[in-house]
């Protein structure tokens, strides 16, 4: 759900562009995999951040849709 509610907020806003300077960055994704996010065909919350961080510098994540974070394992 996370996912769905960042795009909601960029989806206008976001460029085409954010994909191919991530990839030239050395992102992790290929070119494909990061326009299947951006087109909503593949859920990928963290690649999707990182579209965002590129594509919209200013924008301001709100914390609501940052993934929650990992739980410290238990000591027994």
């Amino acid at each position: 759900m996370r996912f769905y509610h960042l795009m909601s907020l960029v989806c206008e806003d976001l460029p085409s562009n954010s994909v191919d300077t991530l990839v030239r960055a050395g992102h992790e994704a290929t070119t494909e995999q990061l326009r299947a996010v951006r087109q909503c065909r593949k859920v990928h919350l963290p690649w999707l951040i990182d579209l965002v961080k590129v594509g919209l510098p200013k924008y301001q994540i709100p914390a609501e849709v940052l993934p929650l974070p990992t739980p410290a394992p238990l000591l027994t």
